[in-house]
């Protein structure tokens, strides 16, 4: 088998996964992942489709708009960013400058209403302190940043549901069908 996956029509090649894994088998981190015989090694290549679909997603959603990357650089995921957006998504977006555009485009941040910022600060007293007027503008934006971030990874979650066609043997880590599947209830 030569594709791995589908993204709106485009294969996704088996030796575009295996270039990025041995690259990261060849990185600083190359001594934290597991054996590619294992389970675990065979996840991480599930892992990694899921990584390079919603890259190629988001290369296709950013030129049907005709976007194109800032020239920041990548950054740190953080893990309040994680928790947000899911660690997939955190990840892409901070490792891609044309991530962010996209999210920029299609979830602008929009400050949280008064009455959203002030019952955060209320039931958040312990983290605030001081009086609500000096911190409700800044409060205002960073809730309404974050809400533009969970509604990003919620319409780049439907968007790689209508455009993403997995092949056998490169499913979710987490599908159940597949018997390497580790998440169970």
């Amino acid at each position: 088998m030569t594709v791995a996956a589908w993204v709106a029509d485009r294969p996704l090649l088996v030796a575009t996964v295996e270039e990025r894994l041995d690259a990261l088998r060849q990185g600083p981190y190359a001594s934290r992942l597991p054996h590619p015989g294992t389970a675990e090694g065979r996840n991480l290549r599930r892992w990694l489709v899921q990584v390079l679909t919603v890259e190629a997603v988001v290369e296709h959603e950013a030129r049907a708009r005709g976007l194109s990357a800032g020239d920041d650089a990548p950054r740190p995921v953080t893990l309040a960013e994680a928790l947000r957006t899911g660690g997939v998504t955190a990840a892409v977006v901070a490792a891609h400058p044309l991530a962010r555009s996209l999210r920029a485009a299609v979830t602008p941040p929009v400050p949280a209403t008064a009455a959203e910022t002030a019952a955060y600060f209320d039931r958040n007293r312990d983290r605030y302190p001081q009086d609500f007027a000096p911190v409700r503008d800044e409060l205002a934006a960073r809730l309404g940043a974050e809400d533009a971030e969970r509604r990003f990874a919620h319409w780049l979650d439907e968007r790689c549901a209508a455009l993403v066609r997995l092949e056998p043997g490169y499913e979710h880590p987490g599908d159940p069908r597949h018997p390497d599947a580790v998440h169970r209830h």
